[in-house]
């Protein structure tokens, strides 16, 4: 089971990828460059601490509150593997500055919190929906 969310702290890993192992905690954590790599998650959950993210919205102070949870990550390098189109899958956004709840792109009206899908895959900075099937919810 992992971790998966954008690093927004100052430093080497700023805006990139961060990775956890929640199983295990002395794994170290991984930082994945988006210009370099995509990311393909797996058995996901779109977390979102409410609390925190409506006291982000409400006061526009960052903080940690939304993430997503999965059973696995496959780094790929685009230049070794090809890159994956994107072009017609719907994007995942999450940035509760602007909205404390998951929302996919055009589909406003739709809290994603807590909702559980097949697969997700990165292309930049952004999610998307690789596979709409659901796990649960829908």
């Amino acid at each position: 089971m992992f971790s998966v969310r954008f690093h927004l702290a100052r430093g080497p890993h700023y805006r990139h990828w961060q990775v956890k192992d929640l199983k295990d905690k002395d794994v170290q954590i991984e930082y994945f460059d988006p210009l370099r790599y995509q990311l393909f998650l797996t058995d996901c959950e779109l977390v979102c601490n409410e609390r925190t993210a409506q006291q982000v919205y409400s006061r526009g102070v960052k903080d940690v509150c939304g993430w997503i949870k999965c059973g696995d990550v496959c780094p790929r390098d685009p230049d070794l593997h090809g890159y994956t189109n994107i072009d017609y899958l719907p994007c995942i956004k999450f940035n509760p500055i602007v909205d404390p709840n998951w929302r996919i792109e055009g589909r406003p009206e739709e809290n994603w919190n807590g909702r559980k899908v097949d697969e997700i895959v990165t292309a930049g900075h952004r999610c998307y929906l690789y596979s709409e099937s659901f796990v649960h919810g829908v």
